[in-house]
């Protein structure tokens, strides 16, 4: 059985689209501050070696094998073509690693933020799964970790609850345990956590 969360992304893609969003962003902003820091480099080099930022265009005529020297031209318009392509590229490259990245980024956040709000509910036989089983272990096993002593400890709770019961009747401090524990669900089967719903193993006769 399974139980969908409801929740409202753009698309299947932008699980957390604010936060995929601004992760894209800030990785173009990054390629294009790389491109412009390597052009910037490029120019400064160029300036230490020659005292200039200046070239000349040399024509070689090949009848009369005389060279002639074109007036100084400003060596940034030699380059700007290439800068404005590789500036498309960077962006355009940068744009993808960015939905890839962003997607990785947001999943597990999204995975946690409901495994979260289930442990709220009451759900403490939640349990976390991640498709990045080796980056992601470590958090999930320490997740499952604290579901599982929380359930451990609430199962005992309840049975000395029981033992109470049974010693003082309908007690009021009684009634008030039963009723916290009435809101845990401490019984039943593992609940595993995923990327559009909650689903539960089926049911072995």
């Amino acid at each position: 059985m399974s139980e969908p969360f409801q929740r409202k992304p753009l698309s299947n893609f932008f699980i957390k689209r604010s936060l995929q969003l601004r992760l894209i962003a800030k990785i173009v902003v990054a390629a294009i501050i790389s491109t412009i820091v390597c052009v910037a480099t490029l120019l400064a080099t160029y300036f230490v070696i020659y005292q200039s930022v200046s070239y000349y265009g040399v024509t070689l005529d090949t009848k009369t094998h005389f060279s002639t020297i074109s007036e100084p031209k400003n060596i940034i318009f030699l380059i700007l073509p290439s800068l404005a392509v590789s500036v498309a590229l960077n962006i355009l490259v940068a744009f993808f690693i960015g939905l890839y990245a962003s997607r990785k980024y947001a999943v597990p956040i999204y995975k946690l933020e409901q495994w979260a709000r289930m442990i709220r509910q009451g759900k403490i036989a939640a349990q976390i799964r991640f498709r990045e089983r080796e980056e992601m272990k470590e958090l999930s096993d320490d997740c499952n970790e604290l579901t599982s002593d929380l359930r451990t400890k609430f199962c005992e709770i309840k049975k000395q609850t029981t033992a109470l019961r049974q010693k003082l009747g309908d007690a009021a401090e009684v009634r008030n345990l039963e009723t916290v524990l009435a809101t845990l669900e401490l019984e039943g089967e593992t609940i595993e956590i995923h990327t559009t719903m909650i689903e539960r193993p089926p049911k072995h006769s």
